[in-house]
Parts: C-alpha cells; sequence; structure tokens
C-alpha cells in the first residue's frame, strides 16, 4: 500500500491494526504522532520562510499558524534582508518612539519588536513548521520521505488506546529506529555542507 497521503496513512494505520472498528479513531492517532514529531523532530526539509508585514504604530505581529520554532527574522529593504537581533523576552528594550524594529522576541503567539512601527516594514520569518495533515493538506515532506515515522508514530499512540502493551512495545521500537535513521540522514546532510565549505577556507587562507 502506498503511503502519500493522509488517507493512506489512515488506511495503513487501520490495516496494521486489524480492527475494523478503529476507522473513526485512526485521525486521533495522527494527531498524537504528530504532536510527539512536532516536540521531537526537526529537520532542514521542514524549515519554510513566511513574508509578514508590520502595521504602523503597532509593535507586534502575529506568528503564522504553522509556526513551531523561529530561526531567523529579517526585514526587507531596497538593499536586501537586514536581519534583526533575537532578544530574550525579559531582556527586551522597549521604546515609545516608532521607527523601524532593531530587535525581536516571542511574546503570546507574535514577534514583539522594541519599538512601534513608523511605517509598514515586510519581513521575512524562517521557521521550523509545524507538522498538521489533514483531508485540507493530505501530504508533506516529513511523510513523503518517512512514511514510516508517520505510521509507527500513529501506532504507538494506538496501542495504549488498546490497552496491548505487547504492540506498543513493538511499534515503539520501530518508531524510534525510524526516527534515528532521520536524524542520522539529517547529520549525513549537514556534514557534506560542511566538507563543501572547508576547501574554499583552505583557499581563502593561501594554503
Amino acid at each position: 500500500m502506498a503511503l502519500s497521503t493522509y488517507a493512506d496513512l489512515k488506511a495503513a494505520i487501520a490495516d496494521w491494526l486489524e480492527r475494523g472498528d478503529l476507522a473513526g479513531r485512526t485521525a486521533d492517532f495522527i494527531v498524537l504522532a504528530e504532536s510527539r514529531l512536532n516536540r521531537v523532530l526537526r529537520l532542514r526539509m521542514m524549515e519554510t520562510e513566511e513574508a509578514l508585514t508590520t502595521a504602523i504604530g503597532v509593535r507586534t505581529v502575529a506568528l503564522p499558524a504553522a509556526f513551531r520554532e523561529p530561526i531567523a527574522l529579517w526585514v526587507q529593504g531596497p538593499a536586501g534582508r537586514t536581519p534583526l537581533r533575537f532578544v530574550d523576552p525579559a531582556a527586551l528594550s522597549i521604546s515609545s518612539a516608532p521607527g523601524q524594529p532593531q530587535a525581536w522576541t516571542l511574546n503570546a503567539g507574535a514577534l514583539a519588536f522594541d519599538r512601534p512601527s513608523d511605517r509598514a516594514y515586510g519581513l521575512v520569518l524562517r521557521m521550523v513548521g509545524r507538522l498538521a495533515l489533514s483531508d485540507a493538506q493530505p501530504t508533506n515532506a516529513v511523510l513523503a520521505d518517512y512514511p514510516d515515522l508517520y505510521l509507527f508514530g500513529a501506532l504507538v499512540e494506538a496501542a495504549p488506546y488498546l490497552r496491548d502493551a505487547e504492540l506498543l512495545s513493538l511499534f515503539m521500537a520501530r518508531f524510534e529506529a525510524a526516527l534515528a535513521e532521520a536524524r542520522a540522514k539529517e547529520a549525513r546532510g549537514k556534514a557534506l555542507a560542511t566538507l563543501g565549505v572547508e576547501p574554499l577556507l583552505l583557499a581563502g587562507s593561501g594554503t
């Protein structure tokens, strides 16, 4: 059976459990699996960039619905992107004078800046997105590349519902193996990126 869409995944979960009466529960198992994956999994394929805009006289911008973790934030200008400095919420120094934001933090579901904007500024937020399969969003990069993470993650969540410790142990072992392999593949990709940079550094040093 293919595992490329949300519908495929729900059907596969029911098949693996061999329980025809759980069709209405498979969506719950997927939601619980994604909740776990959103806590423990961070892959480059989950990173995305979102365009945002500040409002005049306002010091905050609402976070995108799919936001999970921030990576970087830039303000877009005629000459290109200018990075904004992240500050811990308790250390952010706030000015009442409107101007271009210079620093930012996270506060109650929003980006918060060190001052209100004197005009509308274009922003680019690079972030780790949240996994959230649905009928409206039937696939994503993680399901495409790591369908076993989704399948065994959902089956792990199904086992306690079935009160089956043996299945829980079996599916947890498969899930943890899939998670370790995904992390190992990510680490290899980062190592290749490092190797690609090193010759340039050597060439610039004159050695």
